[in-house]
């Protein structure tokens, strides 16, 4: 008899927990939304949200359009192809100098092992954004974020 009350206040523990865990999980658990396009630090975590989001013709509105930009069904299914990449990876601006009408970022990448007790790494990174039409616009951003096939013009060292 004492047995099962000791059972029972134990389950009756376990139950608590599980029902905390999930009670914290959906109330702390809020929507991204994407924030306004002031500033090359907005610009950025909205292109990296709309990937995650796997809204590929906002993110595409993001980048700024020369003659190596790729279309829109070559970006589409150059990201498309990453998707485990970009699932597994996430982005960190650490820093961000501005010269003129560019914007240079400081990227930590994070990525993930891919399994429950995979190994994960840092990579730093430069995400380099220029300012067109009043509009900030990304000229390059890191891989898996930006395709290993795109054309980019050579990213210079920012103004110290």
């Amino acid at each position: 008899m004492q047995k099962d009350r000791f059972l029972q206040g134990i389950l009756l523990f376990i139950l608590v927990l599980v029902i905390g865990a999930l009670g914290s999980f959906f109330l702390f658990q809020r929507n991204q939304d994407y924030l306004p396009e002031t500033s090359p630090e907005n610009v950025a975590r909205n292109y990296v949200l709309a990937l995650q989001k796997k809204e590929f013709e906002k993110a595409y509105t993001y980048l700024q359009e020369t003659e190596n930009t790729p279309t829109f069904p070559k970006f589409q299914e150059s990201l498309i192809n990453q998707r485990p990449s970009l699932s597994d990876t996430g982005v960190r601006i650490v820093d961000i100098s501005r010269s003129g009408d560019q914007a240079f970022l400081e990227i930590i990448l994070i990525h993930g092992g891919g399994e429950p007790f995979g190994r994960t790494w840092r990579e730093e990174d430069t995400g380099l954004l220029v300012r067109d039409n009043q509009e900030w616009k990304i000229s390059h951003f890191p891989h898996p974020y930006w395709g290993w096939n795109w054309e980019s013009p050579p990213r210079p060292k920012p103004v110290e």
